[in-house]
Formats: C-alpha cells, sequence, structure tokens
C-alpha cells in the first residue's frame, strides 16, 4: 500500500512538472455586424460575420525544452458568426495549421501558415479592433491565394540591429488529382525594419499558376511574381502608413482565378492613417487605387472611414461607411476582413454602411 502511495504521489509529481513546462490555451474573436450596399441601383441589407476581424477560434501552445527553446504549435478556424457554419470552404482548420520550434535561432513552423505578404498586408492596412479589415483598401483588393498556404514552411529570424527576416515556401498542389504539378508552389522572403516609431516592410513573393478555370495535369505552370513595400510611423495622436504592391509575370491573364492561382498584372496602392479621436475611440482613414496593366478599363478606387471605439479590452464597437468606384471591366466590392462582400457586376460602384460589435476571449 506504501509502495502503491509513493508510486502515485511521484506521478502526481512528475504530471504537475511536466504541465508547469507547458502553456495551453484557447483564443477566439466574434464579430458581428449590419451591412447596408448599394450597387447598380439595388440595396442588400444583411448581417455580416467577420466584417471587421475573422470569427474565429483556435488553440496554441508551447513546450519548454530547455536552453531557451520552444515547442510550439497552433491550430485556427474559422466560422461564421451569424450561421455557425464553418468557414474557409468548410475546412475544420483552415485559417492556420502548424507545429514548429522556437529559440536563439530564430521560429519555424511547418504545416498551413500565412505568407510574408500577409504579414505586411496586416501591418500597414491599419485598424484600431482590426487590421485588414473592412474599410481597408487593400482588403478591397488583395488576391486571397497568396494569403496562406498549406505544406508550408515558414521562418522567422530574430531581431538583429532593428531587422527581421521572414522567409517562406509552399510545395503547391503536389499530386493532387487533376492538377498540374506544383501548382500554387510559393517562394517569399520578406525583410522588416523597425527602429523607434518606424516600420518598414519588403517582400518579395513568387506564385505558380496557370491561366486556365479548367484544370488537366498537361498544363504547363507558370510563374507570377509580387513586389511589396510598406511603412508607417506612429506619431502618437496619428499613425500613417503606406502599400505599394506590383504583380508582374501574368500579362495574359484577364480576371483573377483562385483555384488556378492566377492573378492578372498590376499595382495597387493604399494610403492611410489611425486619428486618435477619444481615448478609447479611433477613427481610420483610408484611400487605395487598383490599376490593371494590361486593360485600364480594370482599374478601381477604394475609400474607407471607420470609427472603431473599445468598450473594455476584449469588447468594441465599430462603424464606417466605404465606398469602391470600378472601370467598366472591374467588380470589386467593400470586402469583410474574411467572407464575400456584396457582389458588385462590372463597371458599377458601390456605397455601404456598417455597424458591428466585436469580442475577443
Amino acid at each position: 500500500m506504501k509502495a502503491s502511495t509513493f508510486a502515485a504521489l511521484a506521478l502526481a509529481a512528475f504530471s504537475s512538472e511536466a504541465m508547469a513546462q507547458s502553456n495551453v490555451s484557447l483564443y477566439g474573436v466574434i464579430d458581428l455586424a449590419l451591412q447596408s450596399g448599394r450597387t447598380g441601383g439595388t440595396v442588400t441589407t444583411r448581417v455580416d460575420s467577420s466584417a471587421v476581424a475573422p470569427t474565429r477560434f483556435g488553440i496554441q501552445g508551447s513546450e519548454d525544452l530547455g536552453g531557451g527553446s520552444q515547442a510550439i504549435y497552433r491550430i485556427e478556424s474559422g466560422f461564421n458568426a451569424d450561421t455557425g457554419a464553418l468557414a474557409n470552404n468548410g475546412t475544420l482548420f483552415g485559417r492556420e495549421a502548424w507545429v514548429g520550434l522556437s529559440g536563439g535561432l530564430g521560429q519555424v513552423q511547418v504545416g498551413l501558415n500565412y505568407t510574408p505578404l500577409f504579414s505586411s498586408y496586416v501591418s500597414y492596412s491599419l485598424g484600431e479592433l482590426n487590421t485588414l479589415g473592412w474599410g481597408n483598401a487593400t482588403n478591397n483588393f488583395v488576391f486571397v491565394p497568396v494569403a496562406r498556404a498549406p505544406n508550408s514552411i515558414r521562418y522567422t529570424s530574430p531581431v538583429f540591429a532593428g531587422l527581421t527576416l521572414r522567409a517562406f515556401h509552399a510545395l503547391g498542389n503536389e499530386g493532387a488529382a487533376g492538377q498540374p504539378r506544383g501548382l500554387g508552389k510559393i517562394s517569399s522572403v520578406g525583410l522588416n525594419y523597425k527602429t523607434g516609431n518606424l516600420s518598414v516592410d519588403g517582400d518579395y513573393l513568387q506564385q505558380d499558376y496557370v491561366n486556365a478555370a479548367m484544370l488537366t495535369p498537361d498544363i504547363q505552370t507558370r510563374t507570377g511574381r509580387y513586389f511589396l513595400l510598406g511603412a508607417s510611423y506612429d506619431f502618437g495622436l496619428i499613425k500613417p502608413a503606406f502599400i505599394f504592391q506590383s504583380h508582374r509575370g501574368a500579362a495574359d491573364v484577364a480576371t483573377p482565378l483562385n483555384t488556378s492561382f492566377a492573378n492578372p498584372d498590376h499595382d495597387l496602392y493604399e494610403v492611410n492613417a489611425l486619428i486618435h479621436v477619444t481615448s478609447n475611440g479611433t477613427l481610420l482613414l483610408s484611400y487605395g487605387q487598383y490599376k490593371k496593366l494590361a486593360n485600364g478599363a480594370g482599374n478601381a478606387r477604394s475609400y474607407g472611414l471607420r470609427h472603431d471605439y473599445r468598450l473594455s479590452k476584449r469588447s468594441g464597437l465599430y462603424a464606417g461607411i466605404s465606398r469602391v468606384e470600378n472601370e467598366s471591366a472591374a467588380s470589386f466590392t467593400v470586402s469583410s476582413a474574411a467572407g464575400p462582400g456584396i457582389a458588385v457586376i462590372p463597371g458599377k460602384s458601390i456605397d455601404s454602411v456598417i455597424v458591428g460589435i466585436i469580442h475577443r476571449f
């Protein structure tokens, strides 16, 4: 009996020690809004999930391996708060799913990861309650397949003299039935520099695509190349930011094809500013343009004004007005942080207003 009691106590002590070295947390965001948009003479009013921030939940954790090293992981699922349905094409953990190591030499993540390009979108599309959301011009123009990729490796270096290196490689759809080999393969590198209140990013990303709506194994893949520059400076009362992106290598692509990873050659930019108008409230001002190189009829302009107000550390309210003006061949809309915006037919503009609430847990 004494031996059994001693063994049980030893096991409990060992388990407590192991648990003390590990950290596991459940987190999430719920964002719901009422949006009304007018385009082509038609008014659409609806309840939207994920307007300012993607509605999601996730589990993340770490284990201390000693010597300043940790094993880390994260799985994150997007869902629609208005219906309860899964987002991200019904994939359970379609936002992030990776495991990795972190230590003195940096951090490595393997699985479903965000690209360095996406990290810069988030850094320089400003907002108080969330960045890269409703009202940001970049959010209206971004090509979703460059944001994240499965079967990928992401590396983030330690900070050295204000510089942080991000490197990324994704294998693409290797071995997928009925698809060209290597479709969607991504190689990317980004460099961030921070000193005081100044932040600057430069990124390069290349992605293999095919200019075809119907995929077959014998189609030859080609490479589109993205170049991005972003910068911001926090003056305290006001924080301005700038993003410029150029895409080349797809001159014959007429319209974006998500499943083919094909994106027309273009330039886009956003100029925005976050203004602290009250102790708990900020005003976001955003203007941006999308310029399609092959055909100016595919150009568009975006205007955004949004007020974010923090009720507490975890909860907030927001309200905004936004407009997207499309040339005759463009059909951009006021996009949510996750999920489709109100549909716009080519050549029509859209004016939209929104009010919403967000809570983090």
